[in-house]
This record gives structure tokens, sequence and C-alpha cells, in this order.
């Protein structure tokens, strides 16, 4: 594993840009800190279906109701 620095990164952008895309993962040193650029797998998107494909799903009002209740029931808060 070789560290390189940001002066280095700047000059050879492109060449360490390729290693990492090679599946050679390439570490700059930043500060204290070291970062890792590498490849990464993107994940296919989900599906968009065309407006009203659940519409049977949620035709009864009831269980429309019934749904958005338990829904507001969560408070979901991320952590930060």
């Amino acid at each position: 594993m070789t560290l390189l620095s940001v002066t280095e990164l700047k000059s050879a952008a492109g060449d360490i840009l390729d290693r990492a895309v090679a599946g050679k993962p390439q570490f700059v040193m930043r500060g204290n800190a070291v970062v890792m650029i590498s490849r990464a797998e993107l994940l296919a998107g989900i599906h968009q279906h065309p407006v009203g494909y659940y519409a049977d799903a949620y035709g009864d009002a009831g269980r429309m109701s019934r749904e958005r209740r338990a829904a507001d029931a969560v408070k979901f808060t991320p952590e930060r």
C-alpha cells in the first residue's frame, strides 16, 4: 500500500483514478486522515411503476386510513 500526498494526487489524478478503476484502491493522506479511492458499483434503481399501478391495493378507504395512522405512529429520527 502506497500513501499518496494531495500534491501527488493533483499532479497524477488521471493515472491514480485509472488504477482505482482497474481494481487497485489508492490511498491519499490528507492531514491525519487516510482517504481511499476505489471503484464503486452502483445498484440498479427501483423500477418505476406507472401511475395507478397500486390503485387496487388502496381502493379501500378504511385500509388506507389504518395504514396512515400506523405510519404516523412511527416517528423516525435519523442519527447525526
